[in-house]
């Protein structure tokens, strides 16, 4: 897991676990077949505290906001599967037991009058919002590249007057940047409001 938040799921080769655990890279294969075993093992590890969906129809739009919010502080938890799931091909380590939220948050959608397709939009809708929130908005302010402000971070690069670009310009001049955690319960309203449409 280091291994990948510093360097990137392309760096995670047997001989740079090895190397970091002082070992030969012969040596790990006492423990594991290869570098898709090891990847299953650590998929594995990440799912551990996984959080479980907790989810009542009758007060849908709180209970689904709590259960993104703390997907949201896993996935930081775990910023390196994220660069790992967008480099690697995960599907064949999704065992059961670690779909078992997934498939708690379908039977949720599915409760509250989703049709089975708008179930799975709503689904895949939601984890790709907080992982996207996640990978990109969280990532910038919780590990910022050398040398920079998140704090000073808005997303819209330093604009002038007359460069052909007038919406940026205004929102650049008449908005306050929203720090993370006030963006995020934004991302939130419209998920609730794209689901209500579905509805």
């Amino acid at each position: 897991m280091e291994i990948l938040g510093e360097s990137g799921p392309a760096e995670l080769t047997m001989r740079a676990v090895g190397a970091r655990l002082g070992v030969s890279p012969r040596a790990l294969y006492n423990y594991v077949t290869d570098r898709r075993d090891l990847l299953g093992e650590i998929v594995a590890v990440c799912q551990l505290d996984r959080p479980q969906p907790r989810l009542d129809a009758a007060r849908w739009r709180e209970t689904l906001c709590v259960y993104c919010r703390e997907l949201r502080s896993w996935y930081r938890a775990h910023p390196s599967m994220l660069a790992l799931a967008r480099a690697e091909d995960l599907t064949p380590f999704a065992s059961p037991e670690m779909m078992r939220p997934d498939d708690a948050l379908v039977g949720f959608f599915l409760g509250i009058g989703l049709s089975p397709q708008d179930a799975y939009r709503a689904w895949s809708i939601t984890v790709l919002q907080v992982a996207g929130f996640a990978e990109i908005w969280d990532a910038w302010h919780d590990r910022p590249p050398p040398g920079s402000d998140p704090a000073a971070w808005t997303g819209v690069p330093p604009l002038s007057a007359g460069e052909g670009l007038p919406h940026l310009e205004r929102v650049a001049a008449e908005s306050t940047p929203d720090p993370p955690d006030a963006l995020f319960e934004s991302v939130l309203s419209m998920l609730i409001a794209g689901i209500e449409a579905m509805q």
